[in-house]
């Protein structure tokens, strides 16, 4: 059979359009310091601060494992607006530990008097969060060949050389807005390389692969026989 052009595709088309808007969102969103609703719990949008001190505990949600009660509390803690609030304190700043015990309490009372069934799904929204976070982010963070500066370096070398920001307006930089200059920098100094777009990249995938393990063939594709998923972009 010829080759059959995606927009030729039925179904594929208002996928790909899905993807399309959700990308947009979430690219405008990345500037906006949004706070997300997480079954009931408020979050803020991560900050390099966030994401770096979830690593030093070595946070299940930043490494995609699966998560214990006390991991899903901190989680919560560190991004919920009141912990911002606590670290900016000034006074009774030593009342931190009782807020963030009363916080934990509520998060176990709400979430965990019958584990799994009681927590899957606000782990389920915290990996969605997530995925939210690091859309735009590169490959891999840390991963690659050996240097002699940190990851960290590279974030605040290629954001201050850029812009006129203090050390402190980048650590509480959104970590969306941070892979959104990133890539824009990227763009504007190498222009010849290509872009990569999660959400449409997704539905493309999704076809190849079906191809390849041969799930379904062009002419099915092109017949309508196959049921394009309608997640594409609804997450």
């Amino acid at each position: 059979m010829k080759s059959l052009a995606l927009n030729q595709i039925p179904g594929l088309a208002e996928a790909m359009a899905r993807a399309k808007q959700k990308q947009f969102r979430t690219r405008e969103n990345s500037l906006l310091g949004l706070t997300y609703d997480l079954c009931g719990m408020t979050v803020r949008t991560m900050t390099i601060q966030d994401y770096v001190l979830l690593d030093r505990h070595d946070s299940p949600f930043i490494h995609r494992v699966e998560p214990t009660e006390k991991d899903l509390a901190l989680f919560l803690w560190i991004l919920s607006p009141s912990f911002e609030k606590w670290c900016k304190r000034k006074w009774f700043a030593f009342l931190q530990p009782v807020a963030a015990f009363l916080h934990g309490r509520k998060v176990k009372r709400k979430f965990c008097r019958n584990i799994p069934e009681s927590s899957e799904p606000v782990v389920l929204k915290c990996f969605e969060y997530i995925d939210t976070m690091f859309f735009d982010s590169p490959p891999a963070l840390r991963d690659g060949g050996e240097s002699c500066t940190s990851y960290l370096t590279g974030w605040f070398d290629t954001i201050q050389s850029e812009y006129k920001y203090t050390s402190e307006e980048v650590w509480r930089m959104g970590l969306p807005e941070l892979f959104q200059r990133l890539n824009a920098i990227r763009q504007r100094n190498n222009p010849s390389v290509p872009n990569f777009n999660k959400g449409t990249d997704a539905v493309k995938a999704w076809v190849l692969i079906g191809l390849r393990k041969k799930e379904f063939t062009m002419e099915d594709l092109a017949q309508g026989r196959v049921k394009i998923p309608e997640t594409f972009g609804t997450n």
